[in-house]
């Protein structure tokens, strides 16, 4: 009996050995609950192939951008442009292809949703254009080289990927400034303590038999790209991006004699920037430069500009975000037409925002929502511009 009630003692301990007493094991192993399945799963779920041979892994990823726009414009010289609507923001499905010898091959392509023209999913044909086209070679965490069609970081919004920008739309001054996505080859490596990239690039593309953008056209002029950063702080990078477009002070423009252009406007465009986690509050920086700008509208040829971001945030909850905006521009265009329907130059042009982003499955899955007043004038003249816009968005990817 006693041994009876130290067995029940011990938990339940079953008694072994070679007949002795007091060798009790303990059944230790407890039946673990596999974690409940949630929506969030499905973004676990795009691998399509793995194995050890030449392929290594093939994976199909994507993303869909949707948003509602309520915006209203008022110019002082006459005119109220503005519009209240549902726009399929972005629309890109691509493969990942893994070989060995640490190669990937990573494409996207927009699908049918007029890479913001407005078209939508039911109009134009299936495949619009590329997003991206590329091989990485990454043989260690220190150096990478990439080639193909990619985009050329500049500033901390841009070089953000869409799928993670904490602003429905960016910045006027970084659009400002910002290419197309040009072909060009990368290089990155670590070196005196810093994080380096350097870039040369075609900035015009060939079409095909159909109209679409596809290929490198080697008729364009080009562009170069340096762009470093550094830890200043426990909680703070410093990032200093720079791009070269060939476009003879301004003169011309950088696409040449190609029938498509992705290059920036500005010959020069500097940027100097910081990103900043203190605990649940974080701070994104821009200060932005750009020299002798191509001429459009009522722009110049070889116009100069500057601007900045002040871009605050804190996670209410593990869910839950707001974020907060300042941006300046000295003169440019704003917005692209899925926020403004005429497109304005302008000068001392200030815009204040304020949102929510709801992350359902962390940026996977969220939903945004933001309001955007923006003040200013026409360029070159002394009519006031002001605007007003709500924004609601659901954005996806995998």
């Amino acid at each position: 009996v006693a041994g009876a009630v130290g067995v029940l003692a011990s938990g339940g301990a079953a008694v072994a050995g070679d007949g002795g007493y007091g060798k009790a094991v303990i059944d230790d192993k407890v039946p673990i609950e596999a974690e409940p399945w949630t929506v969030c799963n499905v973004f676990d779920a795009s691998t399509l192939y793995e194995g050890d041979g030449f392929i290594r892994e093939i994976a199909f990823n994507g993303r869909y951008h949707g948003q509602y726009i309520s915006q209203s414009e008022d110019v002082s010289g006459g005119g109220d442009n503005g519009f209240h609507q549902w726009q399929h923001r972005r629309f890109r499905l691509g493969m990942d292809i893994e070989f060995a010898g640490d190669l990937t091959l990573k494409t996207s392509a927009n699908i049918s949703d007029g890479a913001g023209t407005g078209r939508g999913l039911t109009r134009g044909p299936f495949f619009n254009n590329w997003d991206e086209f590329y091989l990485d070679w990454e043989p260690s965490d220190d150096f990478y080289v990439q080639l193909g069609k990619q985009k050329q970081k500049i500033t901390r919004e841009f070089s953000t990927s869409s799928k993670k920008i904490l602003t429905i739309e960016r910045s006027h001054i970084v659009n400002e400034v910002a290419d197309q996505k040009p072909w060009g080859v990368t290089v990155g490596f670590a070196m005196g303590g810093l994080d380096h990239e350097i870039g040369a690039w075609l900035t015009g593309s060939d079409q095909d038999n159909t109209g679409l953008q596809n290929w490198p056209d080697f008729n364009s002029r080009g562009s170069l790209s340096y762009r470093t950063s550094m830890a200043i702080s426990d909680a703070t990078d410093f990032h200093f991006d720079y791009v070269f477009v060939n476009n003879s002070g301004g003169q011309v423009n950088g696409q040449g004699n190609a029938v498509n252009g992705y290059d920036a406007p500005y010959e020069h465009t500097v940027a100097l920037g910081t990103e900043s986690e203190f605990g649940r509050l974080g701070l994104v920086t821009d200060l932005i430069f750009g020299f002798n700008r191509e001429a459009r509208g009522a722009i110049n040829a070889g116009d100069d500009t500057w601007g900045f971001v002040v871009m605050p945030y804190y996670d209410i909850t593990d869910n839950l975000q707001f974020v907060a905006k300042y941006a300046y521009m000295d003169q440019g265009r704003n917005q692209r037409t899925q926020r403004f329907p005429v497109r304005q130059e302008v000068e001392n042009y200030h815009t204040f925002y304020a949102g929510l982003n709801y992350y359902i499955c962390d940026h996977n899955l969220k939903l945004m929502a933001g309001y955007e007043y923006a003040t200013g004038d026409v360029l070159g003249t002394n009519q006031g511009l002001d605007s007003s816009t709500w924004m609601l968005g659901v954005r996806s990817y995998w």
